[in-house]
This record gives C-alpha cells, sequence and structure tokens, in this order.
C-alpha cells in the first residue's frame, strides 16, 4: 500500500503543478514553432506552446511529493480518501482547461 499512496500523491501533485504555472503566472519553457526558438518566460503569447514547461512543472512536482511521501514516516491516510483527492484535481484540471476551449467557441 505504501507504493500506491505514494503513487495518489505523486499525481494529486503533477495535477496541481500542472495547473498553477498559467494562472500564477510562473515562468516556464515555452517554444515558439514560428522562430524556432524555446526560452523561459512568465509571457506566453503569441503562438509559442507552453505546454513543454507545464509538463515539466507538473512532473517536478508529482515526482517531489512521490518521493516525500515515499520516505514519509508519517501516519498512513485511508486509499480511499486519497483517491478522491486525486480524483478530484485530476477533475479541476479537466473543468479549467475545457472551460477555456470552450470559452473560445
Amino acid at each position: 500500500m505504501k507504493e500506491v499512496r505514494a503513487a495518489l500523491w505523486g499525481v494529486s501533485a503533477f495535477a496541481v503543478g500542472y495547473l498553477l504555472p498559467g494562472p500564477l503566472r510562473l515562468p516556464t519553457l515555452a517554444y515558439d514553432p514560428v522562430a524556432r526558438a524555446a526560452q523561459v518566460t512568465a509571457d506566453v503569447g503569441g503562438v509559442a506552446i507552453r505546454y513543454y514547461g507545464d509538463l515539466l512543472w507538473g512532473s517536478a512536482a508529482g515526482l517531489l511529493a512521490a518521493a516525500l511521501a515515499w520516505a514519509s514516516g508519517r501516519a498512513e491516510r485511508p486509499v480511499t480518501v486519497l483517491t478522491c483527492a486525486t480524483l478530484a484535481l485530476v477533475a479541476l484540471d479537466l473543468a479549467f482547461y475545457l472551460s477555456r476551449l470552450l470559452a473560445s467557441v
């Protein structure tokens, strides 16, 4: 069960780490396919793609949370609670990106 808990913490942290760089305007890796250039910036505009930077933020947060949960000696929480929290965070990510997609239609 230790592996499952670490994985759930990792997925939860990935969901938060993937979502927050945009609204918080954190510097992230962006690729501009027209200029064929990558840059680290908080202002992503034009046709620049920020997916790569958001994926890096999410992956780093997920790996860090999973490692901390694995090494933690804290009392274990029920897996059902962690599963519900993880699914809620993933649903929040999905709702946020779908709202942005559907707002432009």
